[in-house]
């Protein structure tokens, strides 16, 4: 009989009776197999709604608590049809808007048209070029970084997400991103180019 507790993985625990009676080395043993108070995995660091018009929305607590943060976007829809969407980053509080960041993208639309580029020397990182704002057009997607605990390192991200344009196409972008500067980021901006943010939500997890 297994101990209770046990989770999906074989035990080198000698308690195989039940009775639950283990020695101290015995116990040390948990952790190895991921027994249940020992489990470790993602967790929810920010969780903003934005329900009315905002200029940008700034997340810049919470993320010292985790060395990788996927970040969620979700229905982010822009003021003005068409805008583009993207993100800066936060070094010690201050938001880096010159253009030292590095970054590529890639998009693919329904009708099979890719489009493709890339910048050294961008002062923003984009998420999408042409987000609608007509009833159904937003954007959804996810930002990874990493490496933006170490301040000797430089911080990269990864994000992919859909949209639908002002011309009501579904558009999936891919997009690598990197801040070439050995700083430690503590948060992020979220904004569109020419207008303000109508809507949405943003959720920060972090693993532990």
């Amino acid at each position: 009989m297994a101990i209770n507790g046990q989770v999906g993985y074989t035990t080198n625990l000698s308690d195989q009776n039940g009775s639950s009676v283990l020695s101290f080395e015995e116990l040390g043993h948990g952790s190895a197999n991921n027994y249940l108070p020992n489990r470790k995995g993602k967790f929810l660091i920010a969780d903003i709604n934005i329900t009315s018009s905002v200029a940008s929305a700034s997340i810049t607590t919470g993320f010292s608590q985790s060395n990788i943060l996927d970040i969620d976007f979700i229905a982010i829809k822009p003021q003005n049809d068409g805008d583009e969407l993207a993100v800066r980053f936060y070094e010690s509080g201050v938001e880096e808007s010159a253009a030292v960041y590095d970054r590529a993208y890639r998009s693919h639309d329904t009708s099979n048209s890719l489009g493709w580029q890339h910048s050294s020397n961008d002062n923003e990182i984009p998420l999408s070029t042409n987000v609608g704002n007509a009833t159904g057009e937003m954007y959804s997607g996810m930002m990874t970084l990493f490496n933006h605990n170490n301040s000797s390192m430089y911080t990269t991200s990864f994000s992919k997400g859909n949209v639908l344009n002002s011309a009501g196409t579904q558009v999936t972008w891919y997009i690598a991103g990197e801040l070439p500067q050995s700083s430690q980021v503590d948060g992020i901006k979220l904004f569109f180019s020419t207008g303000n943010i109508e809507s949405g939500k943003i959720k920060i997890y972090g693993y532990a």
